[in-house]
Parts: structure tokens; C-alpha cells; sequence
């Protein structure tokens, strides 16, 4: 596998930036160059205090210290107010975890991961599994955007399997045409399995998670629901209003259905090499590396198995389109501009005709 900048940021992070390395590189500067810390008597309730300026180099290592400190405060924040500071325990053996769109690509690379630790799994699709199935996973034929139909399927699972404690909002679809020569059927497809669907499986499985204040929602969104992409406008809408469900999700089951032990969790990958974008023009290979679904599916388990909610961009570089909407228009029109033409080849399969 070829380095990325993902990689050459994890070395830095468990190196340069990792406080519980750095916070000695001070200490030794003192005792073996002469870059020393200075002392000097007060009158105060210490007795002694630093003298400033530091010697350049024990002032870079300090610097550098405080960096990587401030980064992991940082991420200690995040993860107390995404699971919003509560606690909360899996079994796995005992888990059920449904996965919407599990038949094939991502899904189902995610249900073959997540059945290796004994969980119930349970798939939801209008598609045949492309696998062979462990004796642990369960299929369902359904249509999401039938709301009637998903509550019926909804019913049977809790009686058949059991009362599902995690979902996986994985169903998406991307047309992969611009909206002028898109269809009706193209958008209303898209809108509705993307965010309809979303929705209607969040009503049909989220209640007992709720009554039971313990479970686990993840949504797959993508990089373009941030910054929107040339040629995939609908798509590129439908995922930044998933992102905006896993908000919504997220607080509203903390302050009006009082479970805040519930964890919601939204992952947004880059290009995905599925059939669902075939024909996507390849970018850098050390910026911009092509996932597989099987990188996705590994990432949504062991994003799950940590019991901890999480709002992930994948790969590292996509974290640029974040602040894309508080950057002054030309820089934002100027990352749009660079990936133009990324997706105005594709020829997507169409599970839905």
C-alpha cells in the first residue's frame, strides 16, 4: 500500500506531537546542551520562578510540547461532548445491528466484520446478499423509503431476532449526473433513499434504543456534504443533509428523549473504489488515496466496537473541506474548482431503475 499523508500525519502524531514523548525533550536540553532553564529567587509564595526569554531551542521544544498538549485536551473535549460525558457498555455476542444497504460494497463489507464477534446481524436492502452469509446474519428485502413496509420489517426483526441496539445508515445512492441532465426519478431517488430512508429507519429502530438509553446510531455521509462537488449536486445535497440528521439525531435524543447514553456516530469518506462510483477520476495517491469498501467496513466496526460516538472524515486530507463554508469565497470556489472534474465520468450502476 502506497504512504499517504494520512500515514506521515499518524507518525507525527505518535512522535512530534505526542505530548507523553515531548514533554522530555526540554528536560533533556537542560541537563546536556546549554539550553537551560534559568531560576531566579521571589519573595512570593513560591520561591522561585523562571526566568524568560527561554533559550531558542528549550523555547521551540516547549512550544512543541504545548501543541501536542493542547491536541489531545482537544480531543478529550470532543469525545466528552459527543458522548456527552456518560459512559456506555457493549456485548458484543449479545448485540444486534442492523445494517441498511448490507448486501454488497461497504454494507456489506461492514456486516462481515462486525458478525466476526458474534453479534446478530441483520440486513436490510432491495438487493440479494453478494456473499455467503455466517449463520449469525439475518436478511430482510426491503424498500427504506416504504415507510409502512420498513415498520412491518421493523416489527418482525424484534420478533424474530430481537429488539436491534445498533444501526448502520449505510443505504446511499449516487445517480451521477449534473442536476440539469439528472431525471425526476434521478432526484427523488436520491433524496429519498439518501435522507428519506435515513429518516424512516431512524423512526423504526431508534424507540427501543431510547426506552433502553443504550445503543449505537452511525450514518455514513461523505466528503461532498461538505464542500459540494461538480456533477453530483443531488448526491452532494443528500449528504450534507445526512450530516445534519446525525446532528439532529444526536441532540435531540440527549435533550428530548433523555438517553444520552445513546452514541451517534457520522462517518464521511472520500471516493470509495464501488461500483456506486465507477468512472471516478483518481486524485493524488498521497493526498487523496482511492478507499476500498473494505477500508469503509473496517473503520465503521472498529468505530462501533470502541463504544464511543464519533464524527470521522476519511481519508485525512478530506478535513479540508470542513471549514470550507467559513473560508472566504475565492478559497472556497478555488477547492471546488480543483476537483471539478473528479466525478463527471461516472458511470454508476443503478440498482434502482
Amino acid at each position: 500500500m502506497a504512504f499517504t499523508l494520512g500515514d506521515l500525519l499518524l507518525i507525527f502524531d505518535k512522535t512530534v506531537l505526542n505530548p507523553y514523548l515531548t514533554v522530555f525533550v526540554p528536560i533533556l536540553l537542560h541537563f546536556f546542551t546549554d539550553n537551560k532553564f534559568a531560576f531566579q529567587q521571589t519573595d512570593g509564595l513560591v520561591r522561585y520562578s523562571v526566568v524568560r526569554p527561554f533559550a531558542p531551542l528549550l523555547y521551540k521544544s516547549i512550544v512543541l510540547f504545548s501543541a501536542g498538549a493542547i491536541l489531545r485536551f482537544n480531543r478529550s473535549l470532543n469525545k466528552k461532548a459527543l458522548n456527552n460525558g456518560v459512559n456506555a457498555k457493549f456485548d458484543w455476542p449479545k448485540e444486534i445491528i442492523v445494517v441498511t444497504g448490507g448486501s454488497g460494497g461497504i454494507g456489506g463489507e461492514a456486516v462481515k466484520k462486525l458478525a466476526s464477534k458474534g453479534s446478530q446481524v441483520v440486513v436490510l436492502d432491495v438487493l440479494a446478499l453478494t456473499y455467503t452469509p455466517p449463520k449469525n446474519v439475518h436478511f430482510y428485502k426491503v424498500d427504506l423509503m416504504d415507510y409502512d413496509a420498513l415498520q412491518a420489517v421493523s416489527a418482525k426483526i424484534s420478533k424474530e431476532v430481537g429488539d436491534p441496539t445498533i444501526v448502520v445508515a449505510n443505504a446511499g445512492i449516487c445517480r451521477g449526473k449534473p442536476i440539469l441532465q439528472a431525471t425526476k426519478r434521478d432526484i427523488e431517488l436520491t433524496f429519498g433513499v439518501n435522507n428519506i430512508g435515513m429518516l424512516y429507519t431512524a423512526k423504526a429502530f431508534l424507540p427501543s434504543m431510547v426506552k433502553n438509553n443504550h445503543g449505537h446510531f452511525l450514518i455514513i455521509a461523505s466528503q461532498t456534504g461538505y464542500l459540494a462537488t461538480a456533477g453530483v449536486t443531488d448526491y452532494s445535497s443528500t449528504k450534507a443533509a445526512a450530516i445534519n440528521i446525525y446532528e439532529g439525531l444526536q441532540t435531540e435524543t440527549k435533550h428530548i428523549y433523555k438517553a444520552p447514553a445513546v452514541r451517534f456516530s457520522c462517518i464521511s469518506p472520500s471516493a470509495v473504489n464501488t461500483k456506486m462510483f465507477a468512472g471516478l477520476k483518481a486524485g493524488s495517491g498521497f493526498f487523496m488515496p482511492r478507499l476500498s469498501a473494505s477500508d469503509v467496513g473496517d473503520l465503521i466496526a472498529k468505530t462501533l466496537w470502541s463504544g464511543n460516538s464519533s464524527n470521522l472524515l476519511v481519508p485525512a486530507f478530506a478535513y479540508i473541506s470542513v471549514p470550507s463554508k467559513l473560508l472566504p469565497d475565492w478559497l472556497r470556489v478555488g477547492m471546488q474548482d480543483g476537483g471539478a472534474d473528479v466525478m463527471t465520468e461516472l458511470t454508476p450502476h443503478k440498482p434502482l431503475n
